[in-house]
């Protein structure tokens, strides 16, 4: 492949590689007519804009045959049918890896090469996944598309969102390894981890002596005695 180029025919752009050509975004100056409700984000299409919905609304319509898993994308469907075929007509040349999407294929090449076409124009920092740069940018466009349906607390990152959810749900996903005992949060669990390992507490109430891990949790508690007041004789 080297030696060739090819060009963008949208943008007019050359690109030097296939791998480039494939990942490659033009930034065109389209209106952005159709606007999501809950988190303001713009859409040049309608089409575009329903699919974006479905992350608001939790709506599937796409469901496998085989598993009856459901999917916001069509696309989304048809990787996941891979697991069920396995197919994976994309193999990497340097490992023989293979994989079912061009997408992961073209990813998975850039733990080789060391190529990170994702590139935020606002920061400049380089991404070899597109999922990663996708996140990325929500640091800087403040879009939380994760809103939790009880208390409409939003978030950034799937994963975020899932662990607040069991704050609602009750589900205990974190476990002692030496008492068993769950925890809804990792913080958590690793506050307990304390009682274990003998650690001593950093900040103590000069009041009622009780101890606390952190500074800012030990004046909220002083108020208490304080009614309100912060004391003086808390360092």
């Amino acid at each position: 492949m080297e030696g060739k180029s090819f060009k963008y025919e949208v943008c007019d752009q050359t690109l030097t590689q296939t791998s480039k050509l494939v990942r490659h975004q033009c930034v065109l100056a389209v209106e952005k007519a159709f606007q999501c409700e809950v988190c303001n984000k713009s859409f040049s299409a309608l089409s575009n804009l329903r699919v974006h919905q479905r992350i608001h609304t939790g709506e599937k319509p796409y469901t496998c045959e085989v598993c009856d898993k459901a999917f916001t994308q069509l696309s989304s469907l048809q990787v996941h049918q891979t697991i069920h075929t396995g197919e994976k007509p994309f193999k990497c040349e340097f490992c023989d890896k293979a994989f079912a999407t061009s997408t992961r294929f073209l990813e998975h090449q850039s733990t080789h090469t060391g190529e990170k076409p994702f590139t935020c124009e606002v920061c400049g920092k380089s991404f070899s996944r597109s999922s990663h740069f996708r996140i990325h940018q929500r640091v800087h466009t403040g879009e939380k598309p994760f809103i939790c349906e009880v208390c409409k607390k939003s978030f950034s990152r799937s994963s975020n969102f899932r662990e607040h959810q069991r704050i609602h749900t009750g589900k205990k996903a974190f476990q002692c390894e030496v008492c068993n005992k769950y925890f809804t949060q990792l913080s958590g669990l690793v506050k307990h981890r304390h009682i274990h390992t003998g650690e001593r507490k950093t900040f103590t109430c000069d009041v009622c002596n009780k101890d606390f891990e952190q500074l800012w949790a030990m004046l909220a508690h002083h108020r208490i005695h304080t009614a309100g007041k912060p004391s003086e004789s808390c360092d």
